[in-house]
């Protein structure tokens, strides 16, 4: 429609011609609309609207010469040279720079020879620099998409080369787990059901009580071990496989946080700490990275209150919002008497604060929130403290 608009302009205000003297309208309409029909199809099919664009033009120049149909045939040699068939542009450049000179030489024979060099020029901007301009738009064109596909390969070897290295990592990973690690619960878990065969059997032997604190602390020695061992196992199956870490493989669930705190009572009992949860009667539905991170959460800041907490109340929390979960466990530092706790074990297991870095982590990765330390509202309390949102940012 510009196109067509354009030149009825010319028309109407008197445009210079090629070709001298008064034309009737329709023969002045004509080619400009057979010209913008063509430009429907000039990035579909350039050599049929090339093909038609050079004989409209070709009429129109012997005949009246008007300077819009040229105007609009620039356009649909221009879009040839760039949307056309490389053999379309290797003619387009050949037969532009042929039809320039046949065109200057002829008039320069046959007319004023400086007449005819002004046309040869003015021929020269109407074929010969639409079809370049279009050449070096394409020839950048090409460098750029070949310059992609260049850096999309490297790209796609680097990953290649990323993902051979953290498969290598993870493997030695997991033979260092095997090796070391599993290799020692595996010795507890037999040692510690071997005492505890024993002690059983000799308490039975000598009439002792079942509720021997002994053969409690025993099994418990036992069972976490156990269960370790377990976990253990399956992390090193994770670590040499190849599957990421959204697939299903027996990951920790919210609903088990029940189980866990149950596991944990035995041990808290010996320390003469009472656990107490607050969790909603269902969770809600999470994704898999959220619900592994509550939980561990959880399971580590229990091994946190066995560890240090006082005798006292501990209370582990679970609220689901609409947008997020909060987890609260909050235990006491001093005894009753405000006296601090004094127990063995606090000096075989003086930590390096790894457990307190790594919740801190696992909130960070997920988008959440993470706070450990005095209770401000409660003195003479310790609280662990995380928001979880339910969704997990990307």
């Amino acid at each position: 429609m510009g196109f067509f608009a354009g030149c009825l302009i010319l028309y109407v205000v008197g445009g210079p011609r090629v070709m001298g003297g008064d034309i009737p309208a329709w023969q002045a309409v004509l080619p400009v609309l057979v010209l913008c029909a063509a430009t429907a199809l000039r990035s579909t099919l350039p050599p049929v609207a090339v093909a038609v664009g050079t004989l409209t033009v070709t009429v129109e120049t012997t005949s009246s010469g008007g300077l819009g149909p040229l105007l609009v045939y620039t356009d649909l040699l221009y879009a040839a040279a760039l949307y056309g068939a490389p053999w379309l542009c290797r003619v387009l450049q050949v037969g532009t720079i042929a039809a320039t000179l046949a065109t200057t030489v002829l008039l320069v024979l046959t007319g004023d020879r400086s007449e005819g060099v002004t046309t040869g020029v003015i021929v020269a901007l109407l074929l010969i620099s639409p079809v370049w301009t279009g050449v070096l738009i394409r020839n950048h064109k090409e460098r750029a998409d070949t310059e992609r596909q260049r850096a999309a390969q490297i790209n796609r070897l680097a990953e290649l080369d990323r993902k051979t290295v953290l498969q290598t990592e993870r493997t030695r990973m997991a033979r260092e787990l095997h090796d070391l690690v599993a290799n020692h619960l595996s010795a507890i878990a037999i040692h510690s059901s071997a005492v505890l065969s024993l002690t059983e059997a000799k308490g039975e032997k000598d009439g002792a009580a079942e509720e021997d604190p002994v053969l409690r602390a025993l099994a418990v020695i036992r069972e976490n071990s156990v269960q370790g061992l377990a976990e253990m196992r399956r992390m090193v199956v994770l670590l040499r496989s190849d599957r990421g870490v959204d697939d299903d493989w027996d990951r920790p669930q919210l609903n088990a946080l029940g189980a866990l705190v149950d596991q944990a009572r035995p041990a808290a009992d010996a320390a003469a700490l009472t656990l107490h949860t607050e969790f909603p009667e269902s969770f809600p539905e999470v994704s898999s990275v959220i619900e592994v991170t509550a939980y561990r959460i959880v399971q580590e800041a229990l091994t946190n209150v066995l560890k240090h907490a006082s005798a006292g109340r501990v209370r582990i929390r679970c609220e689901a919002g609409a947008e997020q979960l909060t987890i609260s466990v909050d235990s006491p530092l001093t005894r009753p008497d405000g006296r601090a706790r004094q127990r063995p074990v606090e000096q075989l297991t003086t930590g390096a604060g790894a457990g307190l870095a790594g919740m801190s982590e696992r909130a960070a990765l997920v988008g959440g929130i993470f706070d450990a330390g005095p209770d401000r509202t409660a003195p003479g309390r310790w609280r662990v403290r995380a928001v979880l949102p339910l969704t997990q940012n990307s």
